[in-house]
């Protein structure tokens, strides 16, 4: 009769040690996929609501230029009386404009688009040296 407490089959402690392991393992790979996913959804939801805020705010600022260009092309007729100038000369500044703003937003857009994972990352580091240091210390304690 064998009495002592080591198991030698599979259906003995470390069996049922390595099946936990292997469970808890697997739930905790799980929630980190959940969890990175959910980062890639916050990411995504920021960038969107930044982009329909830009361009709300470029549509109005849009308006805006038009109306201060004409302002402008009436108020600059006693300098310069040829409209065509004028206009073209309006025109030139609301592209260069339009421009520096398009880029500003695009820089942001592009700044807020890339996921934030440093969390995900941060937690599956610790989780991988939690399981290595758990494996290591069942080691040492069934050598004991």
């Amino acid at each position: 009769m064998n009495t002592s407490t080591e198991p030698t089959g599979p259906n003995g402690r470390v069996g049922e040690l390595l099946q936990r392991i292997t469970q808890d393992v697997k739930t905790i790979a799980r929630d980190e996929v959940e969890l990175v996913r959910e980062e890639l959804k916050e990411s995504a939801r920021n960038a969107s609501i930044d982009a329909v805020i830009a361009i709300l705010g470029a549509m109005v600022g849009l308006i805006g230029m038009g109306m201060l260009c004409a302002t402008a092309v009436v108020a600059l007729a006693p300098v310069i009386p040829a409209l065509w100038l004028r206009l073209l000369l309006m025109s030139l500044i609301y592209l260069v404009s339009g421009g520096a703003v398009a880029t500003a937003f695009g820089v942001k857009l592009k700044h807020d688009a890339v996921p934030r994972l440093g969390v995900a990352r941060y937690e599956s580091k610790r989780t991988v040296a939690g399981i290595q240091e758990t494996l290591v210390q069942k080691e040492h304690s069934s050598h004991a």
